[in-house]
């Protein structure tokens, strides 16, 4: 088990959001994160269903447009958290949350706690080293700004490999 998916920023486009989790599944991702903006219950539902354990924090689009109570009451099976949550997968200490400089925040308080730090919300898919953390951000599904994409990191290396979801057929 070593493969993580990173998604974030779907903005309710459940069209490219399915191609993604086609696509997630196809690969045999064994985990997958999404640093928030999912925008939509429709949205949240369908990273619910999947059959792989999934840890999601909330966006700010999330907290306006659906809110946290709401977003509790409807999830079964995600690993969820309002703001920034840390999770420890194949010996990787991973923490994540919507805002890149909340999280370089932590990153810089905490060195060499996380060797993994995930982000969204600028749509913008980059990766950076800070100290000995690896700090990535996966883009963003929903087409917005940015070309769609998410990233799929192998937890033994953390190597990403950048999907670009328009290239997929």
């Amino acid at each position: 088990m070593n493969k993580l998916a990173v998604i974030s920023d779907v903005h309710d486009n459940l069209v490219n959001l399915q191609k993604a989790l086609d696509y997630i599944q196809k690969e045999q991702v064994d985990y997958l994160i999404s640093t928030g903006d999912l925008q939509s219950l429709e949205s949240w539902q369908l990273l619910d269903e999947l059959k792989i354990p999934v840890w999601a924090v909330m966006g700010n689009a999330d907290k306006d447009i659906i809110g946290e109570k709401k977003l509790r009451a409807n999830l079964k099976k995600i690993n969820f958290s309002a703001n920034v949550a840390a999770v420890e997968l194949n010996k990787q200490k991973i923490i994540f949350g919507h805002y890149p400089e909340i999280i370089k925040k932590i990153i810089l308080h905490y060195p060499n706690k996380y060797t993994l730090a995930l982000a969204g919300h600028t749509h913008l898919p980059w990766e950076e080293k800070i100290g000995t953390t690896k700090l990535l951000n996966p883009g963003n599904i929903a087409n917005i700004r940015c070309a769609p994409t998410f990233a799929i990191i192998d937890l033994n290396n953390l190597k990403a490999k950048l999907i670009l979801l328009n290239e997929i057929k």
